[in-house]
């Protein structure tokens, strides 16, 4: 019922990606409905997104009242942390905007967006998979508790 009612908006937008490779990012065969089926693929992009714009975002401005985002921050160099930036302003522009377009309703305006936000994610996974990864690995050194709790006060 999804994939065939977007595969008729795909041949009015071609510019939108191939089913299977969106399905795959953001899991729309989910949607319960093919009604406004763009606007709800672009509610599923930004409910994916949410949490790893989250997680970043605690990683450059921990929550001190956090035990996780304060132990997680200090994991990142410098130079780390300008990437974190860099992929957070170019998710949360597009985020924005999924936002902006929902606003403004219209199926061409939200293909564009589909596609356009479907090439970042998948252009700025590539950073986000390996900080991600240092994050878990993280977790995996031995940290004296008295060091954690001078982080609690």
């Amino acid at each position: 019922m999804i994939k065939e009612a977007y595969d008729k908006l795909k041949k009015e937008h071609p510019i939108l990606p191939d089913f299977d490779k969106i399905n795959k990012e953001f899991e729309i065969e989910l949607l319960e409905s093919d009604k406004f089926l763009l606007r709800h693929i672009k509610r599923k992009i930004a409910e994916r997104m949410e949490p790893v714009l989250d997680l970043l975002e605690n990683s450059l401005n921990p929550d001190p009242n956090s035990l996780t985002a304060m132990y997680e921050c200090r994991c990142f160099t410098n130079g780390e942390k300008k990437q974190i930036i860099e992929v957070f302003r170019h998710l949360m522009e597009q985020y924005r905007s999924l936002l902006e377009t929902d606003l403004i309703g219209e199926n061409k305006t939200d293909a564009e967006t589909i596609r356009k936000i479907y090439d970042i994610w998948h252009q700025d996974k590539k950073i986000i998979l390996p900080l991600f990864k240092k994050l878990r690995e993280c977790w995996q050194k031995h940290v004296e508790p008295k060091e954690i709790l001078e982080y609690l006060g």
